[in-house]
Parts: structure tokens; sequence; C-alpha cells
């Protein structure tokens, strides 16, 4: 692609983030393809996490999933929680990306550059509504988001 200087996969004309290499062979799917798999992380492809009863992503070099213990760790002393970004920190001893706000050290949330309490992160789906949404869900709490009994 232009402007482009990574190098084209796998007898394609393109790198991998421009569509070059293996695909998912899952129906819909255009993610590369992971180690040696058909598939790509999403749909089972790359290492798998080690511990039993476990079929997550390991993650990085490790043979384990982030619940597991695999992936980076946080390099503040005495903690074992997961290294965000290229941080290596986690959250709590200031990983990850931060709130733009002035005066705010929150985290951003998922692609936003600001915290919830700042507009971040995804917005209730109700008309009307901006509240941030809770969970998995589309909703905030009072529009029924969030994790139910």
């Amino acid at each position: 692609a232009d402007g482009c200087s990574k190098s084209a996969q796998d007898g394609t004309l393109f790198c991998v983030v421009h569509g070059g290499g293996k695909r998912c062979q899952a129906d819909g799917c255009s993610k590369s393809a992971r180690s040696g798999t058909m598939f790509c992380k999403a749909h089972g492809g790359g290492t798998r996490c080690q511990a039993d009863g476990c079929s997550k992503s390991a993650q990085g070099s490790t043979l384990f999933c982030v619940a597991h213990g695999g992936g980076a760790r946080c390099q503040a002393d005495g903690c074992s929680k997961s290294a965000i970004g290229s941080t290596m920190l986690c959250v709590v001893h200031g990983g990850g990306k931060r709130c733009q706000a002035d005066g705010c050290s929150k985290s951003a949330q998922g692609s936003t550059l600001f915290c919830k309490a700042h507009g971040g992160g995804k917005r209730c789906k109700a008309d009307g509504c901006s509240t941030s949404a809770q969970g998995s869900t589309m909703f905030c709490i009072a529009h029924g988001g969030g994790k139910h009994c």
C-alpha cells in the first residue's frame, strides 16, 4: 500500500496489515491467520493457553493467557497484574492510555481519548441518553445494561 514500508507476506503484494499473508478461514472473517493455523486468534488460531481447561489465546511469547499469568506483567514492586500496552505497568500503577481531560488521571476507555466520566468509551444506545454503556451491553444500568443475576 502507498507509504507502507512493511514486508509483503506469503507471496502476496501486501503486508499483513494491508491484507497480505494467510487469512482466517472462518466465514466472513478477513483477519490474519495465526502461527501456522488457518484461523485468527478470535476463531481459535494461534497458540492456546496451556492451563488445564482453558482455551483462551496465549499472550506474547508465553504459554498462558492473561488470566493464567501470560503476557507482560506490571513492573511495580509487588504487583503481578497484566501490563498494558508498551508501558510495562498495570492500569492501577499508571499503565495504558490516560484520559486527556485537564487534571484527570483515569484510564481512557476503548479507542477513545477520555475516561467514562469525560465521555469516553461506549455510550448508552437508548434515545436521548449519553450515559456510559455497562459491560458488554449497549445500554447504561438505567436502561437495562450491565450484569444481572
